[in-house]
């Protein structure tokens, strides 16, 4: 009698398991049968018809107003036709996934790609060619230049500076898991302007900016980060800087020139895990500045790393006004241009902040100090300093304040080609570099190249591993 109730409790249960099996099997299929597919829309600003379906080459819409009717859905597409020219902004307010992200990206023959401006700044518009609020969303293989510099007025934001809604390329606190890469920026006043936590900003060419970006405080800035959780990498930033005795700061210090190629402020929010590593910079006003006072002050930076960055600029490499347990590590860093501004090489203030400088090359020529800590007044980061390369190539090596640190190497690293060099192969290392095997071991496994760290016995010093 036991047995056979047992029994029939199996059979009971092994009916209601495969009934609940089958029903959440119809839930699932039913909700993956009634998914919208996702679709890939064209728009050719020359020979384009609104009027046409859009989901072709040969039926493409001709302007952005058009894509204001669809709502996208993960997995979709934009194509943009090479040889287009569009007038911003594009506000792309939907998500894709992790799987499925949306992508905007160029489609067509030839070399010139798609081509976006924004000439104007007003509310809500503030010179973006493309502005993004949604998650997962990728822009890659377009062109942007000349965007608006900063019109006076009284606008309304979050409660942060006017100018922080820059960007020819947007992406907003809510936008996260968004990538921009492979673009051109040409004469943008802010190339990339990230909010959205865990942004990519890789293999971008930033290039040839010179003016203000807004009357007469603030310079041209190549990739901008207002929040944590962002990685810049692979990017190529030339010529971002304006000169000009107009240019002055906030309570009339220093003045004549500014910009850089990267920026890092709005100290309202907190920031960690910021990434900046394998970038080429040139001639622009700065390679790094870590601002700490603005809508608020002393925000809480710490964490970041800079590392295997090839800096050949004006006015510092690093300005940490404010930072913690920043890693700055394996750069190749040249200085021997100077205008009206100049902060050595590292200018880092803040007390017992512990920023660790290790296992960098640095060339220093017009006597230009290496270590500016302090500039702003009296500071002791107890910056952890060791096994950089020192060498002036013409006047004198000014170590500065807190330098050189422990096991530093004096001399001409010998690189391939340091008066003419344009190009980052010019930076590698010559065979009897004596930068080579000197460097500690932190752990990383690629260098500039992205060649294998380390080649010899140990790694090398500087962005470049001797393979």
């Amino acid at each position: 009698m036991i047995y056979q109730v047992l029994y029939q409790l199996v059979q009971r249960l092994f009916v209601l398991t495969a009934c609940f099996i089958m029903a959440c099997s119809a839930r699932e299929t039913e909700s993956y049968e009634t998914r919208p597919a996702a679709s890939v829309y064209h728009i050719d600003a020359d020979n384009g018809n609104d009027k046409a379906a859009g989901t072709t080459a040969q039926a493409a819409w001709k302007s952005l107003n058009k894509l204001k009717t669809v709502k996208l859905i993960p997995g979709d597409t934009i194509k943009f036709k090479r040889g287009s020219a569009f007038t911003g902004p594009l506000f792309i307010n939907e998500s894709g996934t992790a799987r499925q992200p949306i992508v905007l990206t160029a489609y067509g023959e030839g070399n010139a790609a798609p081509a976006f401006t924004n000439p104007v700044f007003e509310q809500d518009n503030f010179g973006n060619c493309i502005r993004i609020k949604g998650s997962y969303v990728i822009v890659e293989n377009l062109f942007f230049h000349k965007t608006a510099a900063h019109k006076p007025g009284n606008y309304k934001t979050d409660g942060g500076w006017d100018v922080w809604e820059m960007g020819a390329v947007y992406l907003d606190k809510t936008a996260k898991y968004c990538i921009v890469r492979n673009n051109e920026m040409e004469d943008c006043v802010v190339g990339i302007k990230s909010y959205g936590p865990y942004a990519v900003i890789e293999n971008n060419y930033i290039h040839d900016c010179n003016r203000v970006l807004k009357e007469w405080g603030w310079g041209p800035i190549g990739i901008w980060f207002g929040a944590d959780h962002q990685e810049a990498r692979f990017n190529r930033i030339f010529n971002y800087r304006a000169e000009d005795p107009n240019i002055h700061w906030e309570g009339g210090v220093g003045g004549g020139a500014d910009g850089g190629a990267f920026e890092i402020d709005d100290a309202r929010y907190n920031k960690s895990d910021i990434h900046i590593h394998h970038n080429y910079t040139r001639d622009c006003q700065g390679f790094l500045e870590v601002t700490w006072t603005d809508v608020k002050q002393h925000p809480d930076y710490r964490d970041f790393k800079i590392h295997h960055n090839l800096s050949d600029d004006y006015q510092q490499f690093t300005a940490i006004w404010q930072g913690e347990n920043f890693s700055i590590d394996h750069n190749t860093i040249i200085r021997r241009k100077v205008n009206v501004n100049d902060w050595g090489v590292f200018n880092i203030t803040g007390n017992d902040s512990k920023n660790k400088i290790r296992n960098n090359i640095i060339i220093t020529e017009k006597d230009i100090p290496v270590f500016n800590t302090g500039l702003r007044g009296v500071h002791t980061p107890n910056n952890i300093i060791s096994h950089n390369l020192y060498y002036a190539a013409s006047g004198n090596l000014v170590i500065g304040k807190e330098g050189p640190g422990t096991a530093a190497v004096y001399g001409n690293p010998q690189l391939k080609k340091y008066v003419m060099a344009a190009i980052p192969e010019h930076f590698d290392l010559l065979e009897n570099s004596m930068a080579i095997d000197k460097a500690v071991d932190l752990g990383y496994t690629k260098d500039f190249k992205n060649s294998a760290i380390p080649a010899g016995a140990m790694p090398d010093i500087g962005a470049f591993e001797k393979q």
